[in-house]
């Protein structure tokens, strides 16, 4: 788990190369350009630089379109960190105003419990509250586009993470 705190911190420092339109070279960056998408491309490159960074990874565009860039388009993947891998789903939506939401969503499961995510990976997040339980809610502090559901499995020894991001 100390790999995957150590992720945010690779983030955060990517957050800072992207106010510079520095990008990694991620598949998103081919996904685009062989798809043409010109509304999206920089939400959806700055977004997957975010949260892929420097890690191998493989992303497939889930329904191809012609004219992706009119219509909502879903790229899905797989990021592999140190210790596993995480399943990755990114979603744009062109507007009529010309620009563009995209999101992610990434989930893995943790060999530790909650609990333990929570304190190493979560602590600076802020409890929103159970959704059920065995899972509960997070939100970033600051960025609050940012959110997590946290639920214990295998008789709460384990954990599945879900991590989201919106944005412009």
């Amino acid at each position: 788990m100390a790999i995957r705190h150590s992720f945010f911190a690779v983030t955060l420092a990517s957050l800072c190369a992207l106010s510079f339109n520095v990008h990694a070279d991620t598949s998103m960056s081919v996904i685009v350009e062989e798809n043409d998408i010109q509304q999206c491309k920089i939400p959806l490159l700055a977004i997957a630089d975010e949260l892929i960074g420097t890690n191998v990874h493989r992303l497939h565009v889930d329904q191809p379109k012609q004219h992706a860039d009119k219509y909502p388009f879903t790229v899905v993947g797989v990021i592999s960190y140190k210790d596993d891998d995480a399943q990755v789903q990114f979603n744009a939506f062109p507007m009529v105003n010309g620009e563009c939401e995209v999101s992610y969503q990434e989930v893995f499961e943790s060999p530790e419990n909650c609990l333990e995510v929570r304190e190493q990976i979560f602590k600076k997040w802020e409890y929103v509250g159970r959704l059920s339980k065995n899972s509960f809610f997070l939100r970033h502090k600051e960025r609050l586009t940012k959110n997590a559901t946290l639920t214990s499995v295998k008789s709460g020894t384990e954990c599945l993470v879900t991590r989201r991001h919106s944005g412009f």
